[in-house]
């Protein structure tokens, strides 16, 4: 029951936000109408109300700004010069990308707007989602400074990212695009995260300075990447080396024989068969081949045959993943620069 009041709740906090927005955006539809229609005495007192300090309905900047640059446009051509200044300063100054349309509006208008221009100083950033190829191409801004100015911009990444990098620093006035190449203070793409576009200005006008941040997500596109092979265990190689005491025992089996041709000699031997000179021979052929075989595998203990296998089979492995991290470092060479607005803070931000 307590989950269905606080979520009515929540649907009447919602439409009371909405049918205030909604009482804002009538009056300036209507003060539009009637500025468009040339009655500009009926539109000023509605566009006084939606800007006045006691209007009770929610208004968006977007909604003051729009406000501010229909009053100064009709106030100049009631030949109040003064204060359409002043309201076009006020448009200017919360949203520096406010610009009248030459083939609307009237010279008067423009001239007021262009004064309004030089008296005001502010700087702006924009910058929407974008899909970079850093070898061809540049991540995007469009900045602006209401009049000459001398501008400097920086990337910086937050939470540790890498240090700023600055892209611009020059001169400028009015709308221009700035572009950042992608890569970092060690001249590396940069790093994945996110990152504060910084527009600092200074006027050469006026002894005034503004800023404005924009804060984005950078992304790192990649191809997907091969696992390379793993290195070969004991298991999976052949033998490179005789066990430890081979040579023992090929001495003891000689000896083994050895002994069986004496007691053979001993216990079969009789005059037909022989006098037992024959297994005597056998005995000393089995003892010299057991020690001879001794020697060799204590002075030969590794297995040419299976070291060359070995080397032959790590030889293609070491080969493959060559060309794995070969074919990987294509696929990084070719990373897409995925920038989006940042989630969860505002578009622009200035001071």
């Amino acid at each position: 029951m307590r989950r269905v009041i606080v979520l009515a709740a929540g649907l009447v906090l919602l439409g009371t936000a909405a049918a205030a927005q909604g009482e804002t955006a009538d009056l300036l539809r209507q003060s539009r109408e009637l500025y468009e229609r040339l009655e500009f005495e009926r539109a000023l007192p509605l566009l006084r109300r939606v800007v006045a300090p006691g209007w009770p309905f929610e208004i968006t900047d977007a909604q003051r700004v729009d406000a501010y640059t229909y009053l100064g446009a009709a106030l100049s051509l009631f030949g109040k010069a003064d204060s359409a200044i002043l309201y076009f300063q006020a448009a200017l100054e919360r949203e520096p990308f406010t610009d009248l349309d030459t083939r609307e509006f009237t010279p008067d208008q423009l001239a007021a707007f262009a004064a309004a221009r030089r008296r005001t100083f502010a700087v702006g950033v924009r910058g929407g989602e974008q899909r970079v190829d850093p070898r061809t191409q540049r991540i995007t801004f469009t900045v602006v400074s209401t009049h000459a100015a001398a501008l400097r911009g920086t990337a910086r990444g937050l939470g540790g990212t890498g240090q700023a990098v600055q892209f611009f620093d020059g001169r400028n006035e009015g709308i221009r695009q700035l572009t950042w190449d992608g890569l970092g203070g060690d001249a590396r793409l940069a790093a994945p995260g996110r990152y504060e576009i910084l527009i600092a200005g200074a006027s050469q006008i006026l002894s005034r300075t503004d800023s404005a941040r924009l804060y984005i997500d950078l992304v790192h596109e990649i191809e997907p990447l091969e696992d390379t092979l793993v290195s070969f265990g004991p298991a999976a190689l052949l033998p490179e080396r005789h066990r430890r005491g081979a040579g023992t025992l090929d001495f003891a089996k000689a000896l083994g024989v050895a002994a069986g041709a004496l007691l053979i000699t001993e216990v079969f031997s009789n005059r037909q068969l022989g006098t037992g000179d024959e297994a005597r021979w056998v005995v000393g052929v089995a003892v010299a081949t057991g020690v001879v075989g001794f020697v060799h595998r204590r002075g030969h203990a590794e297995l040419p045959d299976n070291i060359a296998v070995n080397q032959r089979r790590r030889g293609e492995r070491d080969a493959a993943n060559d060309a794995i991290r070969r074919r990987n470092a294509e696929r990084i060479a070719r990373t897409i620069l995925v920038v989006r607005p940042a989630a969860g803070i505002g578009a622009e931000s200035r001071q």
